[in-house]
């Protein structure tokens, strides 16, 4: 009797034992399947949605950069330089490419510094209260940007709060490139609109729990516009000066 209730007790635990690796498998094979459907249904809109805050984070540090170098040491009459003949008439323009290089690279040394700051959790050296973010400053000390409710993806306002949050970070790739583009275009009657644009480039990684992206964006900065006056006829009809002596006929 005793051996087989040995053999019982064997063949008990044996089935449990089954049973727990079935359940246990069973348990892997599931949350696979939710993690891929997650990755396929869900997490573009979640990634959608987190490069739209790096964006917004983005923008609000390159306007931080323009407050505190272009309209801090910005001298428009440095960048654009106008030489006017003896009649006050404009004879030729030309641009300052050692100002204009000077103030483009301010620019982006300080998006780039501010932006790592960011990426590390340095907020302190940002000034976080100016930059008018509403993400909580103990998230942005972590390097987390944003915060993006589950319920997001069910775009229900209802259920957007619901669920866990993901927590949004960003790594900067390579260095922020500059391109300064200068204009001069008809402005009116015998003017000439001239500007001075410099456009940033930002590329960076944003990253998500089980997901990442690419995301690049460009940011145009106007460094200095200027009109320059011409000398406007007397009579102007369509594209066609008319001499100051013209008169109209009397009968």
């Amino acid at each position: 009797m005793k051996h087989k209730g040995v053999k019982y007790y064997q063949k008990t635990n044996f089935n449990i034992v089954r049973k727990l690796t079935f359940i246990a498998l069973s348990l892997c094979v599931s949350v696979a399947c939710m993690l891929h459907l997650s990755a396929k249904w869900l997490y573009p809109t979640f990634l959608n949605y987190a490069k739209m805050q790096t964006n917004k984070l983005s923008t609000a540090l390159v306007n931080k950069a323009i407050q505190t170098t272009i309209l801090k040491d910005l001298k428009e009459d440095e960048i654009v330089e106008v030489t006017f003949q003896e009649n006050g008439v404009a004879s030729s323009v030309e641009f300052n490419t050692y100002s204009i290089n000077k103030i483009t690279s301010k620019v982006s040394s300080s998006v780039y510094s501010h932006l790592k700051y960011v990426e590390e959790g340095n907020i302190e050296k940002i000034e976080y209260d100016k930059l008018g973010l509403e993400v909580d400053s103990n998230l942005l000390s972590n390097g987390i940007i944003y915060e993006i409710p589950y319920g997001m993806a069910l775009n229900n306002a209802l259920l957007a709060n619901l669920g866990p949050r993901l927590p949004v970070r960003f790594t900067l790739l390579g260095e922020i490139t500059s391109q300064v583009v200068c204009e001069v275009t008809q402005y009116g009657i015998n003017n000439a609109l001239i500007e001075v644009i410099a456009t940033l480039t930002i590329k960076m990684q944003v990253v998500i729990p089980l997901a990442t992206t690419i995301s690049e964006m460009e940011y145009p900065i106007p460094i200095a516009i200027k009109v320059i006056q011409g000398v406007v006829p007397t009579y102007f009809q369509g594209s066609n000066a008319i001499d100051d002596n013209f008169v109209i006929p009397l009968q």
